[in-house]
C-alpha cells in the first residue's frame, strides 16, 4: 500500500515516516509543486496526507491541485505534536480526533483501489446508460439492467448514479444508447455506498476497451486524453489494443 505525503523537512515529516511504515504503508514525499504532481501523475496511491503548516507556509502549492486530489483519493490533514512527539490524523477519512486517526485512515484506504492522477479532468455530463453485472444478450436490453446516467465521464472512466451494492474490482458492462449499441467493459474502481456520508451514492467504473465512436463522443464532451510521450499505466485502451 502507497501513500502520497505532502510535507517540509523536519522531524514531522521524519514521524510520519515512520508512523506509516510501522503500519505497513510505504510513502513518497513531495515537498514542492512539481514534485506533487509527477508523483500523482507516475504512481498509484491508496490515499494522500497533507502536513497543516506546509499546506499553510508553502504558497507555491495550488489549492486546486490539494483539492482535486482530496476529492478522488481518501485524504486527511497531519499535525505533529512537537512536546508529545505525537502524530495525530484529522478529516472524515481518520474519524474523530485522537492519537489512532492515522491508524483509521490508513485501514480505511486499504479499502481503496489504488489510482494515479488522471491528467484529462472529469467532466461533468448527465449521459444516459444501461449498467449491467453479466453481458448483455441481444434483445433484452433493460430486462436485467439498471438504467441509469452518468454524473462525470473522462478517457478513464465514469461515474454512475447507483443505490445498488457493488464491490470494488467487480466487473460491468456499460451501455451507452445514444452513443452506441454495443456493451462496453469496465471494471468498478470506487463505490460510494448509499446513506453511509452525505454525498452521491454511485459506482466509479474504469474502461478496459473504448470504442471508437465512445472516444469521439468524449472528445466532443471536453474530455482530453493523455499526451502520447507520456504513457500512463492506467492508460484506457482504444478499440482492439489491450491494457
Amino acid at each position: 500500500m502507497h501513500m502520497l505525503l505532502v510535507v517540509r523537512k523536519g522531524r514531522a515529516r521524519d514521524r510520519f515516516v515512520e508512523e506509516l511504515n510501522r503500519l505497513g504503508a510505504q510513502c513518497d514525499v513531495a515537498e514542492t509543486q512539481d514534485e506533487l504532481v509527477q508523483a500523482a501523475r507516475h504512481r498509484r496511491y491508496n490515499g494522500v496526507l497533507f502536513d497543516v503548516p506546509t499546506l499553510v507556509r508553502e504558497k507555491q502549492l495550488d489549492k486546486r491541485l490539494l483539492q482535486h486530489l482530496a476529492e478522488i483519493y481518501p485524504s486527511a490533514r497531519l499535525k505533529h505534536d512537537p512536546g508529545t512527539d505525537l502524530v495525530y490524523a484529522l478529516g472524515s477519512d481518520a474519524g474523530p480526533p485522537s492519537p489512532n486517526g492515522l491508524s483509521v485512515f490508513v485501514a480505511a484506504c486499504r479499502d481503496f483501489l489504488p489510482r494515479s492522477l488522471r491528467r484529462g479532468e472529469r467532466v461533468d455530463a448527465n449521459l444516459p446508460v444501461v449498467l449491467w453485472r453479466t453481458p448483455p444478450g441481444g434483445g433484452d436490453q433493460g430486462q436485467s439492467g439498471e438504467m441509469t446516467c452518468t454524473l462525470n465521464v473522462s478517457y478513464m472512466g465514469c461515474f454512475l448514479f447507483t443505490t445498488a451494492s457493488w464491490a470494488i474490482g467487480d466487473e460491468a458492462w456499460v451501455v451507452f444508447p445514444d452513443v452506441l449499441e454495443v456493451p462496453v467493459p469496465m471494471r468498478v474502481a470506487w463505490h460510494e455506498v448509499w446513506g453511509r456520508r452525505r454525498s452521491m451514492p454511485g459506482v466509479g467504473l474504469a474502461f478496459l476497451e473504448m470504442p471508437e465512436a465512445l472516444f469521439t463522443e468524449l472528445g466532443r464532451l471536453g474530455c482530453i486524453p493523455d499526451e502520447p510521450d507520456e504513457p500512463d499505466e492506467m492508460d484506457i485502451a482504444r478499440e482492439g489494443k489491450g491494457l
